[in-house]
């Protein structure tokens, strides 16, 4: 089967459905079997002639003998064991020695990543055979040579894999905080990148193994592995293929089992891989109808004219408890128009919105329901059908752009690649590229479309995303939180200028949000979902005007500004930041003459649009990109500009909280791990007191014990964050760092959590410098705000809290 991959801007990603390999996995577990245990099951000494060479089948030998009278049938039972050790071996060998150098290479780049790389290139360009002759001639004939050559054979394979894989994890923000804590390069790559490398080095490792026992049986087939007498599969081909017309057994028995164990093999891994990359589609399983409560609503789904998609009765629950996550959702969106899905975290909106592209999320299975794009009925539609329409009229926009798109294409090549797809013609696709980089407002000149995803800000990244969506025109777009990594300015301009184009386009547009205020300004219809259902629906205005539903007032009023009131702060600096200037590579000044100061429990709010430095900032104070002037006093004392060159006391006195808590832990660990982890490397407690620590700290940010045996993906957006708080707070910081800690969080949500840190800051004296381009954040935080713009900080003001 060839699998479909649709880029997660116009797709999700490769979707794959297999039977399981039943006759395979028996068969191979039975050829497996036969290689360890064969030996106990031989009726003759392999290595004994029991008569004449190449004699026929008989009574005593089955299988008749081969070349030198030994009973084919007892060599063959004990052929396999030498050779699959040996691939084992190898295999292991193979995948410690390139797993190692190419994370190494992934982790420290420059002369490490480039001599590493080299070395592989050489490696993968000289010819196997010739390889596997050289190395066995230097080192002798036998298994250990054979065995050595061959791990060299591989290694380059490995190498490139893992040091792509490394470079993707390192991605994460989890490992940021890691580097910005101080671990070490061994701590970093073993705790937080190998866990994640694990499935895509075990996928892997099925399609090696088959290479490692073909090479093994190759070595011995040559002569340069298993020396005779001993049996072994491979050898006894060569040994037998001059009395292959006098006894043919000699040499089929051993390749028909050694061709059965690579078949077998090989479709095992085959499966695996497939099952690594993709994602299961549930089957859409009908179930008898049940009651569901009516929505609040101006007017019914099935009223929409021309409806592009339209849901009637959706159901999705868990496969494991059959709980409702979204419960008889019903509506529809016309051609041209905007619908939008508000609610908290963790309220079924994302669910719904991928639902309407016939995806759910592993783990989850449409029970009930019917969704229908372009008159096409989704759930009726095998998988290679769905792949190919969701392809050719629909397009996806994910949260988060850092992670759903590919690091190794340029901005030029992210936007072609779909064109290209779509079957755009190569002498249109720079137009159609440019114009899609212009409705974005992203700059459409050659040296932005020469640039990597890395060299791009979170919202340049998200408006990147719109417009690979929208560059084929889809008749469809799904938006989940597209705005998420936007100021306010930039969020009204592009939703206003989307829109525009949906609207003058003809497509519809669903976008997921927990800015109720911001989508209401464009939206045609808003639905309100809680608890999976849809609560109320109807025109943007009526909702934000007139809500009837207990849960959409309390959104309106958490989009609302609140009262003021002054925190003043007049105790000594903590932190003093002075004249900090910052340049990154291929982009050239990003800031300059920077600075900042906050007193012990203060705060200092550093705002601005996409773009404008005020992360980068964060990110110098943080260590993590080296600033090329400036100073940076932590409590007097002058801070290193690089993180690797601060004391352990430094570091552990600057924390840092990512901007994402979908990525800012570490999906490997659970809760209580990810908390305990500064306590341990700073040693803050005993061995035996930091689980309980982690616990108290989870308590400290309003979790309860039973979260620390959970794993990141069994928390809500909410939830991930306050572990956040809780890992940050672990290391008894003097001043957290705050990378818009509620950009993707609801507003109910965001004001929990910017509550705890007000709470935290009174209670603990810790101070907080808080990137943000939210004005909730600025009202509710207080403090002194920094206004940043092109890199520069244009003024400073100070402004109180919401009580």
């Amino acid at each position: 089967m060839t699998d479909v991959a649709i880029r997660p801007a116009t797709g999700l990603g490769p979707v794959t459905r297999r039977r399981r390999p039943v006759a395979a996995a028996v068969t191979f577990v039975l050829v497996a079997a036969l290689t360890l245990f064969g030996p106990l099951l031989a009726p003759h000494d392999p290595t004994e002639s029991v008569d004449m060479p190449f004699a026929p089948a008989s009574a005593k030998a089955p299988l008749g003998t081969d070349y030198l009278g030994a009973d084919v049938l007892s060599r063959v039972l004990a052929g396999g064991q030498t050779l699959a050790l040996v691939a084992v071996a190898v295999l292991v060998l193979t995948y410690l020695a390139g797993a190692t150098a190419g994370m190494l290479a992934g982790f420290r780049g420059g002369w490490t990543g480039t001599v590493v790389m080299r070395l592989a290139d050489v490696l993968m360009g000289l010819p196997a055979l010739v390889l596997l002759a050289v190395v066995v001639t230097g080192l002798g004939r036998g298994v250990f040579g054979a065995a050595v050559a061959i791990v060299i054979v591989l290694l380059p394979d490995v190498v490139r894999l893992t040091r792509t894989a490394t470079g993707q994890a390192l991605a994460h923000d989890y490992v940021e905080v890691a580097v910005a804590r101080g671990e070490s390069t061994m701590s970093i790559l073993g705790r937080e990148v190998l866990p994640n490398l694990t499935p895509v080095l075990a996928a892997d490792a099925g399609v090696r193994f088959v290479s490692a026992v073909y090479a093994v049986a190759t070595a011995s087939f040559l002569g340069l592995g298993v020396q005779p007498p001993s049996p072994d599969w491979g050898l006894m081909i060569f040994e037998n293929r001059g009395g292959l017309g006098l006894q043919p057994l000699a040499v089929l028995a051993p390749a028909v089992i050694l061709l059965t164990l690579l078949l077998s093999a090989n479709v095992l891994a085959d499966r695996l891989v497939g099952s690594s990359q993709g994602v299961r589609v549930p089957r859409f399983r009908r179930r008898p109808a049940m009651s569901a409560g009516a929505p609040a609503a101006d007017e019914g789904a099935d009223t929409v004219p021309d409806a592009v998609v339209s849901v009637s009765g959706l159901t999705v629950e868990t496969v494991a408890d059959g709980r409702a996550v979204v419960d008889g959702v019903t509506l529809a969106v016309g051609r041209g128009q905007v619908l939008a899905l508000v609610g908290q975290s963790g309220s079924g909106k994302t669910t719904t919105a991928l639902a309407l592209l016939g995806h759910a999320r592993p783990g989850l299975v449409r029970s009930r329901g019917a969704v229908n794009v372009l008159g096409t009925e989704l759930t009726g539609l095998r998988e290679r059908s769905l792949r190919r329409f969701r392809a050719d009229h629909t397009a996806y926009v994910a949260q988060d752009p850092r992670t759903a798109m590919p690091a190794h294409l340029r901005v030029r090549d992210q936007i072609d690649e779909v064109l290209r797809a779509r079957g755009v013609p190569r002498a249109q696709r720079a137009e159609r590229a440019a114009a899609a980089l212009r409705r974005a407002n992203l700059p459409d000149d050659p040296a932005f479309r020469s640039r990597w995803p890395h060299q791009l800000s979170g919202g340049q990244l998200q408006r990147l995303s719109l417009a690979i969506a929208l560059a084929h025109e889809p008749a469809l777009v799904v938006l989940d939180e597209p705005t998420s990594a936007l100021d306010p300015a930039n969020t009204a301009r592009l939703l206003a200028e989307f829109t525009g184009i949906c609207r003058a386009s003809g497509t519809a547009a669903v976008i997921v949000s927990h800015d109720i205020a911001a989508v209401a300004a464009v939206a045609d219809t808003v639905v309100v979902m809680y608890g999976g259902a849809m609560v109320e629906s109807g025109p943007a205005a009526r909702i934000l005007t007139a809500p009837v539903h207990p849960h959409t007032r309390a959104l309106v009023a958490a989009a609302a500004p609140g009262p003021s009131d002054h925190d003043p702060r007049d105790a000594e600096p903590i932190l003093r930041v002075r004249g900090l200037s910052v340049d990154l590579p291929g982009t050239g000044p990003v800031l300059t003459g920077a600075g900042l100061e906050v007193a012990p429990g203060g705060c200092v709010c550093v705002v601005g649009a996409s773009g404008s430095g005020k992360t980068t900032l964060l990110r110098a104070v943080a260590g993590l990109v080296p600033a090329r002037t400036g100073s940076i006093e932590l409590a007097g004392d002058d801070v290193a500009p690089s993180v690797a060159r601060r004391s352990a006391e430094q570091r552990r006195r600057l924390q840092l909280v990512p901007q994402n808590p979908y990525d800012s832990l570490n999906p490997r660990h659970t809760v209580g791990q990810i908390v305990a982890r500064p306590i341990r490397q700073f040693r803050l407690a005993a061995p035996h007191e930091a689980a309980a620590r982690a616990v108290d700290l989870l308590e400290q940010v309003g979790l309860s014990a039973e979260h620390a045996g959970r794993r990141p993906a069994e928390l809500s957006g909410g939830e991930r964050q306050r572990v956040a708080l809780a890992r940050a707070l672990a290391a008894r910081p003097d001043v957290l760092l705050c990378d818009e800690v509620t950009s993707a969080l609801d507003r109910t949500v965001a004001a929990t959590v910017l509550d705890l840190l007000n709470r935290l800051r009174r209670d603990t004296g810790v101070a907080v410098v808080v990137v943000t381009h939210d004005d909730l954040v600025v009202r509710r935080m207080g403090g002194a705000v920094l206004r940043v713009a092109d890199g520069v900080v244009a003024d400073a003001e100070s402004v109180g809290t919401v009580p």
